[in-house]
């Protein structure tokens, strides 16, 4: 019997959807095919057809359960849902970039750590840039920020550093307290006479003694504790009387900053208020000269202080935490104004960067953008609307369903965020999640929905959601498992970020199949009883028409499976079936049928008419020879041109890209590379674990092997303070005869000088008597780089250099090495090619895999994995003239986009192993049935992502690129490249299978028609029409 297929002459293609997991089936009296068209049953078919008929026999028992319960359904999904929920107890940010972007493994991070162990991040440091304001003023000409007016706006900076208090407790166990700068600064040791001349109201003592000029030398006086402050001030010891005095006498600060440079010491000014020298190239940034060596102005004067560092790790939030600084820090940023348009400021314009005020600025990248998806939820919402309604009527709308497709996504989101919680922290990076489910788990919906309108209406409910779900599960399983193994082979990447993204990733799109069999599928059932009851969409208590005027939907069944019901039109019915008297009538039946799901599931969309001309002018246009070679070549030699504009794909990553667009941080940062960029910068060389007498030559060789090095800045120098103690206090001869106990004596005694205090922080004894040294450091700065290949090379090239010593000294592994605080994103810059590689090439593999055992056709599989690497190609070189470089976040990406790619294809290579005829019209067929519904899905993705073009967030823009160049690119390959190719090489069709459930059904009702011979004598038998033209034509010669 017909009834038992789905072939394309009984069911309206308008309602197919881009899943669909069916076989065409051919005529009664069809007989296997021969030639070149015969089916083939091997391996592969075999596997195919009883994988795809375990999974059709489980839905379709599935479909009974939910069809027969769905408010139980309902009700329980709910409460699978808030049981997951209660995964976010366990929930955890993670923000720093180091826990990331860096392999956890790597050594450079076991170096980093092994660094801040020994020498402890002891300050919160903030930097303050005052530029030139005002007529007739510029940072590039003249004496630039080297005006009186800029010094009086920098001490009235300092003076509302110094005035700012907050209350705030330490702990959450401890009594609020008032915190000030003097009790929150990082307090510096200098000579007495030096706070004499400064006075601030935070030194632990005063002390009578003639003020130093800077470069001068240091007396004997003990030391005393003062709050680290450097910056252009320094020049007056931070005084502003002595200041105005000197501008009141005529002096400018150019003359100041001279006189400065000429009483220094090889250059080198000491600030009179800290002891601590003034690094000229990081205080002063756009220096020019004239002649003799003078400066004669400076584009940007730098000011900074430091807070102690206080952080502990708080438990409850998994970072770690200073209330106190952080609350000073946040209300410092309030009074100044970030925004340099709001500062009342006349001398100068001022940028700066305060630790915990640039830290809420980063995150409102992404916490700014939270309304993109709201507005890509109801864009997504008004879609589902429009798309699943029946007709225009107030019953037809299905508003209400939509509605409970944003909810299916909303609890899948919850899905994720419950197990994933269990699983990994949440990272800025997840913030795309809402979009991938919106985009791509919308799709899963339009299955479930579009197979229950396929399905006879004179059925019970509950046999339509079987029959649903029994071709819609499969459907989307394949899918769902091919973004899954890629979201699974994802998360066995060495970053930390990629890896916890993909695990949540993997977990929401798990959530949202399973929601959409159990909850959606209840849904729908739900929504077609006030359908049937001709009750409105969303106020169902208002009924628009006479529900004995709705079509079919009987959802009683005879208590007796024998008896004989009667169908619509008078038809003898069994279970709700009708059971025509004839084959005749059969097809009568059907085509009707066919005609009234035509009509109904088109409503006022069109997609009938869209399926004909697929049929009568797409088709023809793609598939006429000058056509295959047109396109072949065409996309052949893009994916040629892309491929070669790939191998120029910039590595960056940047920490400006996490930053808003119009934020002022970003002037911040340009002004920092403008006029400090070429001073690059910090890093350090160490040595850990040894005696100092026993190797006099380690740091010697340490700072040797920094200065040999073409990144650093020997400009600014290298800093070792065993190179000054070296030359001031040991001559060549008792450096090699002095005891090791002398020795040791020596530099203890030289170290604790008041002169020598500052280098105290360069050295960590361990047993000082003996001369055990914990770890000793060798200070300098990189030259400025710009590029990812400039920033791998300076730190690889100085971690061997400095290796080498180790090595040549026969030393134990990683006791001599070279380390940065910016080796934590550099790191990865290393990493990246190798892991996008891998990632990339097991994703594809995996979906070759999943499309092979599904489709069960080499070739096929072949050709599809062929079109998903030509769209990543296609994506790659496109993102090369996007300004889109390749790095962690756009990695994420492009492993989202194979499992986004490869439904494209692979609904059309599946739709076209399942038809009948020549090439050309099994393509034809498979674009007539999946085209429009494949043009859906790249549609509600499309929508998902178009509302983030206008975002300043990095993550939410380089998704949008890679996601739209996906679904362009996607659409462009499963709609044109590949019927084409199919078209000239496609295999045979698959053998046509009825699975058992309908075996069973159609033998039911060939019972119930011998049984009734009396009521089918009462049936009027319907005319049957041969069909006409265009695609019915067509598919008629598929099924003969």
């Amino acid at each position: 019997s017909s009834t038992a297929w789905h072939s394309p002459s009984t069911i309206a293609p308008a309602t197919l959807s881009p899943r669909r997991v069916m076989p065409a089936a051919p005529a009664a009296d069809s007989k296997p095919q021969s030639g070149t068209d015969a089916p083939k049953r091997g391996c592969l078919s075999r596997a195919s057809r009883c994988v795809d008929g375990t999974m059709q026999s489980g839905f379709y028992h599935l479909g009974l359960l939910v069809g027969g319960n769905p408010w139980l359904t309902i009700l329980f999904s709910v409460l699978f849902i808030g049981v997951c929920l209660a995964g976010v107890t366990q929930y955890n940010v993670e923000n720093e970039g180091e826990k990331l972007w860096v392999p956890p493994n790597s050594i450079g991070l076991k170096q980093l750590r092994s660094v801040r162990d020994l020498f402890p991040a002891s300050a919160r440091t903030s930097s303050f840039y005052f530029l030139p304001k005002g007529a007739g003023t510029s940072p590039d000409s003249g004496v630039g920020a080297l005006n009186w007016e800029v010094v009086e706006t920098m001490f009235e900076v300092e003076e509302i550093v110094r005035s700012i208090s907050v209350e705030e407790k330490y702990k959450p166990e401890d009594a609020s307290q008032t915190w000030n700068f003097a009790n929150l600064c990082q307090k510096v040791d200098v000579p007495a006479f030096l706070a004499s001349a400064q006075r601030p109201p935070e030194t632990n003592q005063a002390s009578a003694g003639p003020p130093s000029t800077p470069g001068g030398s240091f007396g004997p006086s003990a030391p005393v504790s003062t709050c680290y402050v450097t910056g252009l001030t320094d020049l007056w010891a931070g005084n502003k009387t002595l200041a105005m005095l000197d501008r009141a006498s005529g002096r400018t600060v150019v003359d100041v900053l001279n006189t400065a440079l000429r009483t220094s010491t090889n250059g080198t000014i000491l600030s009179p208020r800290t002891g601590r020298p003034i690094i000229f190239n990081t205080t002063f940034g756009g220096v020019r000269f004239g002649s003799g060596g003078n400066v004669t102005g400076a584009a940007v004067a730098l000011f900074s202080f430091q807070l102690e560092n206080r952080d502990y790790r708080d438990p409850a939030a998994g970072t770690d935490v200073d209330p106190p600084a952080e609350k000073w820090e946040l209300e410092l940023a309030s009074t100044l104004k970030v925004d340099p348009q709001e500062q009342t400021f006349t001398g100068a314009k001022l940028l700066f960067g305060i630790p915990e005020s640039d830290s809420k600025e980063r995150s409102s990248a992404i916490t700014g953008d939270i309304a993109f998806v709201g507005a890509s939820i109801m864009l997504i919402l008004v879609f589902l609307a429009v798309q699943l309604r029946v007709d225009c009527s107030c019953v037809g709308s299905r508003i209400g369903l939509a509605l409970a497709g944003g909810l299916t996504v909303g609890m899948s989101l919850g899905f994720a965020y419950g197990i994933g919680s269990l699983m990994a922290p949440y990272t800025t990076v997840h913030a795309i999640l809402p979009f991938i489910l919106a985009g791509i788990g919308v799709d899963d919906l339009f299955v479930v929905t579009n197979e229950f309108a396929l399905t006879d209406k004179t059925k019970s409910r509950r046999v339509r959601m079987a029959e649903a779900l029994k071709h819609a599960g499969p459907s989307i399983t394949v899918t769902t498992l091919t973004d899954f193994l890629a979201f699974f082979i994802g998360s066995t990447t060495v970053l930390p970020a990629f890896s916890a993204f993909c695990q949540w990733a993997g977990m929401a799109i798990l959530g949202v199949y399973l929601l959409a069999c159990t909850f959606f599928a209840a849904c729908v059932v739900i929504d077609s009883i006030r359908q049937e009851a001709g009750r409105a969409d969303i106020c169902c208590c208002v009924t628009c028409r006479d529900p004995e005027a709705t079509e079919g939907g009987a959802d009683t069944v005879a208590a007796n499976p024998a008896s004989v019901a009667t169908g619509k039109g008078g038809t003898p019915a069994v279970d709700g079936a009708a059971v025509p008297a004839s084959k005749s009538e059969v097809d009568s039946a059907d085509s009707s049928k066919s005609a009234a799901s035509t009509k109904s599931s088109g409503g006022c969309c069109g997609e009938d008419a869209t399926r004909e001309c697929i049929v009568n002018c797409y088709g023809p246009a793609i598939l006429n020879p000058f056509s295959k070679v047109a396109v072949v070549v065409a996309f052949l030699g893009f994916a040629g041109a892309t491929g070669w504009a790939s191998q120029y794909t910039s590595q960056e990553f940047r920490e400006e890209w996490f930053i808003p667009a119009a934020s002022p941080l970003q002037e911040q940062v340009q002004v920092r590379d403008k006029y400090f960029g070429e001073n690059g910068v910090p890093v350090s060389g160490y040595a850990v674990n040894f005696t100092l007498g026993n190797n006099r030559n380690l740091l010697l060789d340490v700072e040797s092997a920094m200065r040999a090095n073409k990144w650093i800045n020997t400009e600014l120098g290298v800093t070792s303070w065993y190179r000054e103690f070296v030359e001031s206090e040991i001559n060549a001869t008792e450096f090699t005869e002095l005891s090791n106990e002398e020795f040791h004596s020596r530099a203890r005694s030289w170290l604790a000088s008041p002169a020598n205090v500052r280098f105290n922080s360069s050295l960590v004894w361990g047993d000082a008597s003996k001369g055990y040294v914990r770890a000793a450091r060798v200070s300098a700065f990189y030259v400025g780089t710009s590029t990812a290949e400039q920033e791998i090379a300076a730190m690889t090239t100085l971690r061997d250099d400095v290796t080498a010593v180790e090595k040549a000294r026969g030393r134990p592994a990683d006791t001599v090495f070279a380390s940065s605080f910016v080796y934590s994103n550099w790191e990865q810059l290393v990493v990246i090619p190798s892991e996008a590689i891998q990632n990339i090439g097991l994703a594809i593999a995996a979906c070759f895999v999943v499309v092979l055992i599904f489709i069960a056709h080499p070739t096929t599989a072949i050709l599809v994995t062929l079109a998903v690497a030509l769209v990543l190609v296609d994506i790659l070189g496109v993102c090369t003239w996007w300004d889109v470089s390749l790095n962690g976040v756009s990695v994420v990406n492009l492993t989202l986009a194979i499992g986004l790619s490869v439904d494209y294809s692979a609904h059309i290579a599946h739709a076209f192993m399942h038809k009948h005829g020549t090439r050309n019209e099994r393509v034809t067929l498979a674009l007539s049935e999946m085209g429009v519904s494949v043009i859906n899905g790249g549609a509600s993705t499309f929508l998902a992502v178009v509302v983030l073009a206008a975002s300043n967030s990095y993550i939410f823009t380089v998704f949008f690129k890679v996601f739209f160049l996906s679904v362009v690119f996607g659409l462009a390959h499963g709609l044109i490249f590949l019927p084409v190719v199919l078209s000239i090489i496609g295999p045979d069709a698959h053998e046509d299978f009825t699975p058992q459930e309908e075996q069973e059904e159609a033998e039911s009702a060939t019972v119930g028609t011998a049984k009734s011979d009396a009521e089918m004598a009462r049936v009027k038998p319907a005319t049957s029409t041969a069909p006409q033209g265009g695609m019915k034509s067509l598919q008629s010669r598929s099924a003969k």
